[in-house]
């Protein structure tokens, strides 16, 4: 072989090696849709490592987040051009009573939103405050999404809707959750909060102790928005033989128009088979696989059964994902054991404990940007002094 062929061949492999790699690096740049529907089945394919640096952490002194952040809500805020993120807070009075709410952080960018990038921007603000269930009991904020169009706020009829968890002392020693609704004219707030819950337990059915931890996507063709929320029988649930009183999932529709929501399903209960959720589970982030024609989710539990008189969450909580039948939003779901969880607090290397992560990982929430950055956010550490941290997708 002589040397101009020589070369000529070393400089067709180089292009093609660099070809190759452009091809590669532009999937990379796919939205969360494309990404869905393209030569990335979905995001349960991908592969995630944790970083140890913490996202948010909880302010110093004490305040309305001095004691945990968590359980993000990420949404893009046309007005502010970045991302505008829904955290849980919780600070403590003098007496050290619980003071729950919801604050808000923004990104430096669309395409910055890893550790160091986010700016708190302070408590939400509420109108009405008095029409609040409990005044220093709401929290676990969530903006109601357009459902195929993920981390994207839904104008519905104009305005901005979110829905939440009020936690309500009974009068009994113990506490029920309720929903309730919130509007306002920009993401910044302020929110006017409706009188009314939207979702409310039912003694003696699944959710006979408490409606919590709402995830929530407008269905523009169908004119209705669906509620999933996390809930804790208060009684033993006979179909659970595994896990008695292990919360499960519950879809409902509303609209703005109704006073409350119609729960229509039970999606998932608890130990119906052998899984890393099989104990208790929460409520997904879920997303459309538009190649299956399916949806999946984005959510966390725990493969420990709760016992009646336990706070209902042991540890570990874990984050993975579950999956839709063939029958939508309204079948059964089931958790996807091939790619879940996506850690065991018991395999967690020193560098990432020092980071304060630990116990448990609550509340996963995924973000892409524009140019397919894309991080699990979820909080961790002990009960009560939960931070902010994140994943990366390799």
């Amino acid at each position: 072989m002589n040397s101009t062929l020589s070369r000529y061949l070393i400089i067709t492999i180089i292009i093609t090696l660099y070809a190759c790699q452009s091809r590669r690096g532009g999937s990379e740049t796919k939205t969360l849709e494309e990404a869905s529907s393209g030569s990335l089945e979905n995001f349960r394919e991908a592969k995630w490592q944790l970083d140890p640096r913490p996202v948010l952490t909880r302010s110093g002194g004490n305040v309305f987040d001095s004691h945990v952040v968590g359980d993000p809500c990420i949404v893009w805020d046309e007005e502010i051009d970045t991302w505008r993120m829904f955290y849980f807070a919780m600070g403590r009075a003098e007496d050290g009573e619980e003071l729950l709410s919801a604050g808000m952080a923004k990104s430096k960018s669309a395409e910055e939103i890893g550790p160091g990038d986010w700016e708190k921007l302070g408590q939400v603000q509420i109108t009405n405050t008095e029409d609040l269930k409990y005044e220093i009991g709401w929290h676990k904020w969530w903006v109601i999404m357009d459902a195929y169009q993920p981390n994207r706020a839904a104008k519905i009829d104009g305005q901005y809707w979110s829905i939440f968890t009020c936690t309500t002392p009974n009068g009994q020693g113990g506490n029920n959750k309720f929903m309730q609704v919130a509007f306002a004219d920009r993401l910044a707030g302020p929110w006017n909060v409706v009188k009314q819950p939207v979702l409310s337990p039912e003694e003696k059915w699944f959710d006979g102790l408490h409606c919590d931890t709402p995830t929530a996507y407008w269905l523009e063709d169908q004119s209705k928005v669906a509620i999933f929320y996390k809930a804790y029988p208060k009684y033993a649930q006979p179909e659970q033989k595994e896990s008695a009183f292990g919360s499960g999932t519950v879809l409902a529709y509303w609209h703005p128009s109704q006073a409350e929501a119609e729960k229509v399903k039970i999606m998932q209960r608890q130990g119906q088979s052998k899984a890393w959720n099989q104990g208790w589970m929460s409520t997904p982030q879920v997303f459309f696989d538009k190649n299956k024609k399916q949806w999946y989710g984005l959510i966390n539990g725990s493969p420990t059964p709760p016992e009646d008189e336990s706070h209902r969450e042991p540890a570990p909580s874990l984050g993975g994902w579950v999956i839709s039948g063939p029958g939508g939003l309204e079948s059964d779901w089931t958790p996807d054991v091939d790619n879940s969880p996506f850690r065991y607090p018991k395999d967690l290397t020193e560098e990432e404990l020092a980071g304060g992560i630990g116990v448990n990982f609550w509340r996963h929430h995924l973000l892409v940007t524009p140019k397919g950055k894309a991080r699990i956010f979820f909080n961790s550490g002990q009960y009560g002094t939960e931070q902010m941290y994140s994943m990366i997708m390799l």
